[in-house]
């Protein structure tokens, strides 16, 4: 804090003293004085802005005549109360081009004040309409669908219907009128006034039809109770289920729908937060520039009392000339200029020759050495062993396009596109390594006649564990696992596939030898290879044409592999890759064999384009093709070998 800052504190509370005809005193909340102990006041800074904060600050009872006067006071006090402007231009700066606080200012999506902006955002009068809507609507389709009661709840329903129990008719008549229901009562006395007696009839015979009557009559009550009541059971099931069911459903609905206004919101609140930050960062570099081209006027003095004075900047400012003076008035002159707002640059001018220098004094410091004790320990450093593992992503996107408008040499529109995707993780420390690596290769072509088709498409996850055995050499075992994607199809037929996602699918497993002279090379070496062939949809793929009898779905091969890995920098931006595979199974020794030589040429044009040309060669004695006779008739399949090759300029990527 300069001494300026005192100075202009108690000028100002001096002022507001005097002006207030005040003597030092504090201020309570209604207005008292009280005495100003001076052995209390140790910060002058302190007491000064407590002082003019509390009457600018209060309860309205001062107040200044001069508005103009009042803002030069707020002025001086957060001059005071805050950093010095310099300070605080640096601290901005640095803030504004730090990356490290994306947002100056925040807002939470709730406190938007006016939603209607929001496109898409249902208030609660449309969200309501909705949620019935979808209420109605499962309401109505369950209404029209089959509901099935449990059995279980109609019969511990039916044991609660008040039925006219199964005991004798005689006593049960004597108290009919005051035990049994009503409409039993109405329908019994109907029943037996239909009746008609003989006239010779016995008291034992009119007993014995009252009590047929009384059976028959509570047989068919009981009958129409149940029924009645069994249907109220039914009924009432019914629309429990239904009005659960719509519940569920508009309570889910509802769930939707306000979790889409959330982000709706969330979306539409995170782009206007970064537009307000956007125009916060232009107007407060505006306002820190402004404020850092403020300059400062500087007095400077000679010997002789000359002044000069001279403005100082942050921004070119107009040079003065100036003469220094010495005891003997010897004068030089000197050019000055601003070298920024705290600074003055000052040059000699052209000319001036310097006729006397005498020396005043000579002063000799000796520094005497001191040889460290002996007593002390060597301190042995600890090499620092680097990370054991190695993360690595590439990619490449190629493109090829082909437009033809009335081309009369013929020919048609096309476009192709191909994707790879390849993730490597390898782990090496000591004697042992793991490397793994997994590969997404898919290519498309669409032209007018042809539609869209595949052209490439390859799944491979690949993990291989060594441990050292000797110089370059690993006891190792890997795991392979390749397929494809999509589903692929003999063009220009789309409607039968010849093979889909694990359909075929290949896994293998070996346990040998590894040869790794460096790490750009390996051969890998396995007598002991089991190699499983998946067709798992043999509904919609021929089994057969992967080696696998009619219906099955695996196909288990024993035998011996030998696999290749080169890679190799041939120039600057010249780079060649080749990984060849040999697999023999031990069923059939050197009959049958696969084969899987892959190339590839990569020219790195610029950092983010490559031209890239590969090639593939398979043999697989399990994959067969078709032999036709001289009519177009399959006699006979065989296995032959494949070739494929691709030319593409995309971008890659890396990290």
């Amino acid at each position: 804090m300069t001494y300026k800052k005192y100075i202009y504190l108690l000028i100002i509370s001096m002022i507001c003293i005097g002006h207030f005809s005040l003597s030092a005193t504090d201020f309570t909340s209604s207005g008292n004085r009280k005495s100003r102990n001076s052995g209390a006041i140790q910060d002058t800074l302190s007491w000064s802005l407590s002082m003019v904060k509390k009457v600018l600050n209060g309860s309205g009872e001062w107040f200044i005549t001069n508005p103009s006067f009042q803002k030069s006071v707020k002025g001086v006090v957060n001059y005071a109360e805050n950093d010095p402007i310099d300070t605080v231009i640096v601290n901005m700066g640095q803030f504004l081009k730090s990356d490290s606080i994306p947002l100056i200012f925040n807002r939470k999506a709730e406190n938007i004040p006016d939603k209607r902006v929001v496109p898409g955002y249902l208030f609660s009068e449309e969200l309501d309409r909705l949620v019935e809507s979808r209420r109605k609507s499962v309401t109505d389709s369950l209404r029209r669908s089959l509901i099935i009661v449990p059995e279980s709840y109609l019969s511990e329903g039916l044991l609660k219907t008040p039925v006219i129990p199964d005991r004798n008719p005689m006593q049960m008549i004597s108290d009919m009128e005051k035990t049994l229901p009503a409409g039993f009562n109405n329908k019994f006395n109907r029943g037996w006034a239909m009746v008609k007696l003989p006239d010779n009839a016995t008291v034992g015979e009119i007993d014995t039809m009252k009590m047929k009557l009384f059976v028959s009559v509570r047989q068919f009550y009981n009958d129409s109770v149940l029924f009645s009541r069994r249907d109220s059971l039914i009924q009432s099931y019914r629309e429990n289920v239904i009005n659960q069911n719509a519940g569920d459903a508009a309570s889910q609905r509802k769930g939707f729908l306000l979790d889409k206004n959330r982000g709706l919101l969330n979306a539409f609140n995170e782009a206007e937060v970064s537009k307000v930050n956007d125009s916060l960062r232009i107007a407060l570099r505006f306002l820190t520039d402004r404020a850092a081209g403020d300059s400062s006027l500087v007095t400077i003095t000679n010997l002789s009392g000359l002044q000069a004075k001279i403005w100082t900047a942050n921004q070119p400012m107009n040079p003065i000339r100036f003469f220094l003076k010495n005891e003997q008035n010897d004068s030089v002159s000197v050019m000055l200029s601003s070298n920024g707002k705290r600074g003055i640059r000052m040059v000699i001018d052209d000319g001036v020759k310097f006729m006397r220098f005498t020396q005043s004094q000579k002063k000799e410091i000796t520094f005497k050495t001191k040889k460290p004790d002996s007593k002390l320990q060597q301190v042995n450093l600890k090499q620092i062993d680097p990370l054991p593992w190695k993360l690595l992503g590439m990619g490449t996107v190629g493109f090829t396009q082909t437009s033809l408008s009335n081309w009369a040499k013929g020919g048609e529109s096309s476009y192709s596109m191909l994707l790879i995707e390849k993730y490597i993780a390898n782990y090496s420390k000591k004697k042992l390594k793991w490397e793994s690596m997994a590969e997404f290769r898919l290519g498309i072509f669409k032209s007018q006649t042809r539609g869209l088709e595949k052209n490439d498409d390859k799944f491979e996850f690949q993990s291989r564990v060594g441990y050292e055995a000797s110089k370059n050499w690993y006891y190792s075992g890997e795991t392979n696992f390749r397929t494809q994607i999509a589903k692929g199809y003999k063009y220009p037929d789309k409607d039968n596939p010849i093979s889909k996602f694990m359909a075929p699918g290949y896994l293998t497993t070996s346990l040998g030898m590894d040869y790794k002279p460096n790490k750009n090379f390996s051969l890998f070496l396995s007598p002991f290879t089991s190699k499983i062939t998946f067709v798992n949809d043999t509904a919609l793929i021929n089994p057969t044409h992967y080696g696998l009898d009619p219906g099955k779905r695996r196909l288990w091969e024993p035998g011996a592999i030998v696999k290749l890995n080169w890679h190799h920098t041939i120039i600057e931006d010249v780079i060649y890759d080749t990984r060849a595979e040999i697999f023999n199974n031990y069923r059939f020794p050197f009959q049958k064999f696969n084969v899987d030589w892959e190339q590839t040429l990569v020219l790195q044009v610029t950092q983010r384009i490559s031209t890239r040309i590969n090639t593939q060669l398979v043999y697989d004695y399990n994959v067969k093709f078709p032999i036709k006779d001289a009519n177009g008739v399959e006699v006979a399949q065989q296995a032959k070998w494949q070739f494929r090759e691709l030319f593409t300029v995309g971008f890659n990527y890396k990290f």
